[in-house]
């Protein structure tokens, strides 16, 4: 009767972020029909809370006691309550529930869902414990006393679920109670959704993995279970699988966002840029006001050295997101590795205005401003940086420090962290790359080589690689 929790794009989601009633939103949208209050149900089904709680409160105003139209209302409220973090808006949707409940004289079993479910997010939005422990209570209070369809019942065992998965130091008590849901509707989608999250949270990965085949042997032609597996095979570092299981995702429902992301994030990441760019079109042609999407196309454009298309991808997420300071740092980047360094200093400067904690910052802003004629102002803006204790400066402090002088070559590279491969790949990658920087501007025939080695790290992820590609004209393809 559920929907499963639709996924995102490279986490496994928290298990509360399931649906309360049933929908497919993968389906197109059809043209509402039928009485408002039956409309109502539609709106819900296709995700469209707004819509129905509209539709539900119209219901309302010439019928009060409607218990369905209150349902509805209280299941809207509860969605949209989660989806905005708004603590308020979920109570009012509990409230609903209970009017619901009692309306019908507890003769409903699927209308204490959005109770539970509602009391159960309530927990985590305000760390109230005692609310997670409430909908446990009520869930087998309905479970031991009322009669229901075995429908019901796996709705009410997957609801309890995700209340013990909260409440409990192991997954055990929410597996058994998505098992036991599974038992009664074998094509429970949510309860099976929920098993291999559990599963993959717990870092149980064979049982996981199977959880994710009994999905997809349930739900062959969903494209959902391709997607979610696909993310566990990404997190197992199994790239090949990884992208097969999107690939599959997008054949059986090309208007799948999610899965189109996740299938030109892997792309990019497996240094296919030409292939991502098609992918990340094609997910931006499904939602052009996303502006997250022009951004993961705008990273490919640039390591295919695609400049001008890049920055016009960037410039339209940040106008459809204008406060977001990652979106004005990338831009930055941008520019920085045209040697348009004025610009770049200027998107710098406003994502650590509207951010400032983007310390990484730090050494790409020095090197701007220095670059672009600010060199007073930047040895002014780095002052406590050089005033630090020797043993209080990190990777980023050393960073700037070498840029301003103050630290040689040997000393920076004899820096980098030893201790973790991932750390030392990428302060390698940055080391050769600023040391690289530094060293073209001061004239030296050696730059080259280190941006070179730099390239030889295949921190591939990093701004550094990328103004390296850019120093040698050297792109992916």
């Amino acid at each position: 009767m559920f929907a499963p929790p639709l996924s995102q794009a490279f986490w496994i989601p928290t298990l509360l972020a399931a649906s309360i009633l049933a929908g497919n939103p993968l389906s197109a949208q059809a043209q509402p029909a039928g009485t408002p209050l039956e409309q109502a149900q539609q709106a819900y089904d296709a995700n469209q809370y707004e819509q129905a709680l509209k539709l539900a409160e119209q219901v309302l105003q010439s019928e009060p006691k409607n218990d369905r139209a209150l349902f509805i209302r209280a299941s809207a409220k509860v969605e949209m309550g989660i989806e905005t973090g708004n603590a308020a808006m979920i109570r009012d949707g509990v409230a609903d529930a209970r009017s619901a409940i009692e309306v019908s004289q507890s003769q409903a079993p699927e209308y204490y869902l959005p109770y539970l479910f509602g009391m159960t997010n309530l927990s985590l939005l305000e760390d109230r414990p005692e609310h997670v422990q409430t909908s446990i209570t009520v869930a087998t209070q309905i479970i031991d006393q009322l009669e229901m369809s075995d429908a019901d019942k796996a709705n009410m065992l997957y609801q309890r679920g995700l209340a013990k998965l909260q409440q409990d130091d192991t997954i055990d008590g929410g597996v058994a109670d998505f098992k036991a849901a599974v038992a009664l509707q074998p094509k429970h989608m949510a309860s099976l959704t929920a098993l291999a999250d559990a599963y993959a949270m717990a870092e149980q990965n064979e049982n996981a993995l199977a959880a994710f085949n009994q999905f997809i042997a349930a739900y062959p032609e969903h494209p959902i279970g391709y997607n979610n597996r696909g993310m566990f095979h990404k997190q197992m570092d199994d790239t090949q699988a990884a992208l097969q299981d999107f690939q599959k995702a997008v054949e059986l429902q090309p208007k799948f966002f999610v899965a189109q992301i996740n299938l030109g994030y892997m792309l990019m990441e497996s240094g296919k840029p030409a292939e991502a760019e098609k992918v990340f079109s094609n997910a931006i042609a499904l939602q052009e006001q996303n502006p997250s999407v022009y951004g993961l196309r705008a990273n490919v454009r640039m390591r295919q050295g695609k400049s001008q298309e890049a920055i016009a991808d960037y410039e339209k997420a940040i106008e459809l997101f204008p406060r977001n300071p990652l979106a004005h740092a990338d831009l930055g980047f941008a520019y920085f590795f045209l040697k348009q360094y004025g610009e770049a200093f200027k998107q710098f400067d406003e994502a650590m205005t509207i951010n400032g904690k983007l310390r990484f910052l730090d050494p790409w802003i020095y090197a701007s401003m220095v670059l672009s004629g600010q060199v007073q102002e930047a040895n002014s803006r780095f002052a406590g940086t050089l005033a630090k204790p020797t043993e209080e400066r990190d990777w980023i402090d050393l960073l700037t420090l070498y840029l301003m002088g103050k630290v040689n070559e040997d000393s920076l590279l004899s820096s980098v962290n030893p201790d973790d491969k991932t750390a030392s790949v990428a302060q390698t990658c940055e080391g050769h790359y600023f040391i690289g920087l530094r060293q073209s501007n001061l004239g030296s025939d050696s730059a080259q080589t280190h941006f070179q080695k730099c390239i030889e790290t295949g921190a591939s992820h990093l701004s550094a690689y990328r103004a390296a590609q850019f120093e040698l004209q050297n792109f992916d393809k």
